[in-house]
């Protein structure tokens, strides 16, 4: 157990200063407990019903003001693309925009959310953007006024300027908090990435049942152990016909865990549920070391 101990990732706060003037925001990655999906509407998006769980593991957002408008951004760790599709430049530009704020921004990104994974990494960097450039640029916004452009900027980011855990319907625009209890994840991240418009298309292509949403009283009073076999990602069965590499990856950690794993949104990141450190301690000694390698112990996040 000890050995698990130092290996769970921690909690951080939503913000910290930092020596040099700017602002840290941490922006957590997101769990997809329970992920059912709807046919296309007359728009072509596939509406969705899902319970969220922010969890422990984060980008890091710096941010520094400048006095000459521009925004700028530089980028350490996973790939963050070029600026003109990154969500944090996006955000940052959106924002300036729409408030007319003549005060620009360094922005600094560490990633340690890998993309293409089902965490929601660009999404909360973006939301971590609008909520920290309020602050930096003194915008004095209400969460209501930073709903708008958490929306245009996508369906993902209003659900990290809310609660640690949330439903979501809709695009998944529309979040309600909901109360899980305290769990910790073995989260299994694979060197592959998933596409999720090639996901969306096999799904059309072999459509899932309709099913309905857990019992929330269920998720809010027993522990993980009592409700995660019940758990389901109806987008996981198309993933894996799309991604032979995402299959076998998946079923290679569900057979190493022998515990119910559960992919988080198109993929490629799965994960398993454990209700305290000393099952995740259980879980963990039963994986090999390549396949350790490929994993990180989180709790649920606070905030």
């Amino acid at each position: 157990m000890d050995d698990v101990a130092l290996t769970i990732r921690p909690s951080r706060p939503r913000f910290q200063r930092l020596s040099d003037g700017s602002l840290r925001v941490w922006a957590p990655a997101k769990i997809n407990l329970n992920l059912l999906v709807g046919p296309p509407g007359d728009d072509g998006f596939h509406p969705i019903d899902s319970l969220v769980a922010k969890v422990t593991l984060y980008d890091e957002v710096d941010l520094l003001p400048r006095r000459d408008g521009r925004i700028s951004i530089t980028c350490e760790g996973y790939d963050c693309g070029p600026d003109e599709r990154n969500l944090a430049v996006r955000a940052a530009r959106l924002l300036a925009e729409l408030t007319g704020a003549e005060t620009g921004a360094d922005i600094r990104l560490i990633k340690h959310i890998p993309p293409g994974a089902g965490l929601g990494g660009g999404s909360s960097d973006a939301a971590a953007v609008l909520e920290g450039l309020n602050q930096v640029w003194e915008l004095s916004l209400s969460a209501g006024e930073l709903a708008a452009p958490a929306a245009e900027l996508g369906a993902d980011v209003p659900l990290f300027l809310n609660g640690p855990c949330a439903r979501i319907t809709g695009r998944g625009e529309i979040v309600r908090p909901v109360g899980i209890g305290p769990f910790m994840a073995v989260l299994h991240l694979p060197p592959v990435v998933c596409s999720t418009a090639e996901v969306y298309a096999e799904l059309d292509r072999d459509p899932p049942s309709e099913s309905e949403q857990l019992t929330l009283k269920l998720l809010e009073r027993q522990p993980p152990s009592r409700w995660r076999a019940a758990l389901v990602n109806q987008l996981a069965p198309a993933a894996e016909r799309v991604s032979g590499a995402l299959a076998e990856a998946h079923g290679r950690f569900s057979r190493a865990v022998g515990v119910e794993t559960h992919l988080t949104g198109s993929g490629s990141g799965s994960f398993v549920l454990c209700d305290d450190e000393r099952e995740a301690g259980t879980v963990w000694s039963r994986l090999p070391a390549d396949l350790r390698s490929d994993c990180l112990l989180v709790r649920r996040n606070e905030w």
